[in-house]
């Protein structure tokens, strides 16, 4: 018997606000994420009373390898699919919490794995068994030689909740499994992906609201697109572009243009060519301009535009049919103002004002999401005004209904409304709403213990993502795992554009070289051609408090880097952060930073040849609020509001969460070529 890590009240809490439908879902994703094509689920029920008396799931996976068991089911907040995840920005695995296997507690009394893997040239098989009761127990058998010849897993579940019924399974079950899964088989269909109930394929066809394929030539290269709209989102699935090889692996995928632009145009897109099959991400072909984070390949910008303007001529026919609906909609709850239907003008000008509220939605269909029925009502009665008098000024009383606008505003805004498209003001404000949210992510992260969040599935996770709290144009080099000469080799390809050899690059020593940094940033300011390196240790808000210890590891890279010279030339300067939730009490930080006030420079801890600077959490989120203040002050952003529509509940959840403001992921040398 083998005890985990945590309680299992601790468990439990954690996992409750899973239902019944969402914990089934884990176990077929775990079969996925292991390597399985075909998942079978299969269960009975009493003929009378509709109760089930048995549910298995099974896979065609891997198996659990017993030598790795521990990892496995020890760690009950970390799982090996969410490092595999953070290290492939290619895949699109869904495991990442490493507690899916424990949420059968929602509707049975047991669960028992019975797995089968390769050893050598041999399968051996055993089984794990966990009882609700004590989630922080499991019980092994030992393995044996298997007469299967592949591997396996299938879970059993006994014991049973009475409300857990044949009409709930078919009713609530099946149900949520084709919103959950049915953008992946879509994606894995040429690899012969499945999930079987009761030998019945799972069907999502109904969830389908249009297919087309289409064929796209550039350069030497043929490009297969299947594109599908689904009449509602996916769970949990932003619209994407998925870039397969010939073979159908996955090798890159990125929201699409018209990704949440509040409307209902969800869709998904495969590109399939052999042109992905040896595809780089972040590779920089021509240029020496390495800090540019978007490809640069001329075939993939054109595709991208190729991609945007077939996707465009999709969404527009649907934008004048939700248009429509909208109008319809707006009619039926009384927010277009009254007009006398007997006065011949005022007929048409009601005709106009539907006209131009269509016209409007079809154009930015953003502007209408998430009004109220007193918002809506204003907005609509403003737009009436413009028609009438057709002056800016109206269009400032609009916007008042939804920002607060002054005078001298109005006047900056009306000389910004001359030379700025819509388009960018509203992706400006997309961007600083994102932002908002994210920092909303790692606020709930640091602050919320209820979630457990942990340093490096977490947090450090998220703050890969949110780099720009640092600095702007700032490019990722390392994250958590690459020691100092990995760090070196990148460094060096970002600045030279040439991939280290074995033979002729400079070797990193000293006692500190299998160090390993948590983030690595770097960026080439334009004014006077700098390299501006920031190195950032992180640490834990609950477990670690930031003393001599703490600030002493920063000085282990500090000396590290300031010995190696592939990291010094005239061109470079070196920040180092340490970032964690409160002191330690001893006042060593605090007496540091004190002394180095007269510098005028905020959290400056140490000043030498490099700067140190040591920030709490709280003064880091402080800092976005002010530098965004105004602008977050006049969208009236709630903060209450942000992630409501989101079902974020879990820690993963808040640190793996795909936001527009989200930066690109760390340089790898083994992708580069």
């Amino acid at each position: 018997m083998a005890k985990v890590e945590v309680d299992t009240k601790g468990i439990k809490n954690r996992l409750k606000s899973y239902k019944s439908f969402k914990a089934i879902s884990e176990y077929i994703w775990n079969g996925f994420d292991a390597g399985a094509s075909q998942i079978l689920v299969d269960f009975s029920f009493d003929e009378d009373v509709g109760n089930i008396n048995s549910l298995s799931i099974s896979d065609n996976g891997s198996g659990i390898d017993f030598s790795l068991l521990k990892d496995k089911f020890k760690p009950v907040l970390k799982s090996e699919k969410k490092d595999l995840l953070s290290s492939n920005s290619s895949s699109l695995l869904h495991g990442k919490n490493g507690l899916g296997r424990l949420t059968f507690y929602h509707f049975s009394a047991n669960a028992i794995w019975t797995t089968t893997y390769k050893k050598g040239n041999t399968y051996q098989e055993y089984s794990i068994k966990v009882d609700s009761d004590t989630l922080d127990d499991y019980n092994e058998s030992s393995p044996i030689n298997s007469p299967s010849s592949t591997s396996k897993t299938v879970v059993t579940f006994h014991g049973f909740d009475a409300k857990f019924s044949k009409l709930y399974f078919e009713s609530h079950v099946i149900k949520f499994l084709k919103k959950e899964f049915c953008w992946f088989l879509e994606l894995n269909n040429s690899l012969g992906f499945s999930i079987i109930i009761n030998g019945v394929p799972l069907d999502y066809d109904a969830l389908v609201g249009e297919r087309d394929f289409k064929e796209i030539c550039i350069s030497d290269y043929k490009f297969n697109i299947n594109y599908i709209r689904w009449k509602s989102a996916p769970n949990n699935q932003p619209s994407r572009y998925v870039f397969t090889s010939s073979t159908g692996l996955t090798k890159h995928f990125q929201t699409t243009k018209f990704n949440r632009k509040g409307d209902s145009f969800h869709h998904s897109l495969t590109i399939q060519s052999d042109y992905f099959d040896n595809f780089i991400v972040g590779k920089q072909n021509g240029t020496q301009d390495h800090f540019n984070t978007s490809a640069t390949d001329e075939e993939f910008k054109e595709l991208i535009r190729e991609l945007d303007s077939f996707v465009r001529g999709k969404r527009t026919p649907l934008l004048h049919q939700f248009a429509k609906e909208l109008v319809e909609d707006y009619e039926k709850n009384g927010i277009f103002p009254t007009f006398n239907s007997s006065d011949k003008y005022q007929v048409l000008k009601a005709q106009d004002l539907k006209s131009t509220v269509q016209s409007l939605y079809e154009i930015e269909p953003a502007i209408f999401k998430e009004l109220n029925k007193t918002q809506k009502k204003t907005f609509v009665g403003f737009l009436n005004l413009i028609l009438d008098g057709g002056e800016l000024e109206n269009l400032f009383k609009i916007l008042e209904s939804v920002i607060d606008i002054d005078s001298a505003q109005r006047e900056q805004f009306a000389k910004q409304l001359n030379v700025t498209k819509l388009g960018n003001i509203i992706e400006s404000i997309d961007l600083i709403v994102d932002r908002k949210r994210s920092v909303e992510d790692l606020n709930k992260l640091v602050f919320d213990n209820s979630l457990y969040a942990k340093e490096v599935p977490h947090l450090q996770n998220k703050m890969e993502k949110c780099y720009w709290l640092l600095g702007e144009h700032l490019r990722l080099v390392t994250a958590a795992e690459p020691k100092f000469q990995e760090a070196l080799d990148r460094y060096s390809y970002l600045l030279r554009g040439e991939k280290p050899e074995e033979t002729s690059k400079e070797l990193v020593e000293g006692e500190h070289k299998l160090k390993e940094m948590d983030l690595f940033l770097t960026t080439r300011t334009i004014y006077n051609d700098k390299i501006e390196n920031i190195v950032v240790e992180l640490k834990h808000p609950t477990n670690v408090k930031l003393g001599k210890k703490e600030i002493d590891q920063v000085f282990n890279y500090y000396h590290q880097i300031k010995s190696t010279d592939g990291f010094n030339t005239n061109q470079e300067s070196w920040k180092f952060y340490l970032i964690g939730n409160r002191y330690d009490g001893s006042e060593f930080i605090e007496e540091q930073i004190d002394n180095l006030k007269h510098f005028g420079e905020k959290y400056l801890a140490y000043r030498g040849k490099y700067d140190v600077y040591v920030v709490l959490w709280e003064e880091l989120f402080t800092d976005f609020e002010i530098k965004h203040n105004f602008l977050l002050d006049k969208l009236s952003i709630q903060r209450d509001n942000l992630i409501e529509d989101e079902e974020l509940l879990l820690a993963d959840d808040f640190a793996n969460v795909e936001r527009s403001s989200d930066q690109a992921s760390e340089v790898t040398l083994d992708k580069m070529t």
